[in-house]
């Protein structure tokens, strides 16, 4: 694991955004998400939603306080010398994901009522 956290700042799709991602065929994408970039960053929080299929376009959802925006951008682009690739869009604050804590790990630890990662 990296020496660096993820923000884990936790957020529930609304039923309208569920909607919006089934009228785009993106199905099977998580109700639970958590911020993906790096602890200690500025107010935006960004989190990818995911569906069943990788095909199409990557869908972020974005959040501050009092605002939501559901949208397409285009990933970072960083790829780690392992080959691993930085699963946020580009123009994000903070590290990249692959220097951070694993996504899946650490949204099991969420899961698991752990607190996240500092803030």
């Amino acid at each position: 694991m990296a020496d660096r956290a993820l923000c884990l700042e936790p957020l529930e799709l609304s039923g309208r955004e569920r909607s919006v991602l089934r009228s785009v065929a993106v199905r099977g994408a998580k109700s639970s998400l958590y911020c993906e970039l790096q602890a200690g960053h500025g107010q935006e929080h960004v989190a990818g939603v995911r569906g069943d299929t990788g095909a199409g376009p990557a869908w972020w959802l974005r959040w501050w306080p009092g605002r939501r925006v559901l949208e397409t951008r285009a990933e970072c682009g960083a790829v780690a010398e392992d080959g691993a690739a930085c699963r946020v869009p580009g123009g994000h604050e903070g590290g990249h994901t692959f220097d951070l804590a694993d996504v899946a790990a650490a949204e099991e630890l969420a899961d698991a009522g752990w607190p996240g990662g500092s803030r």
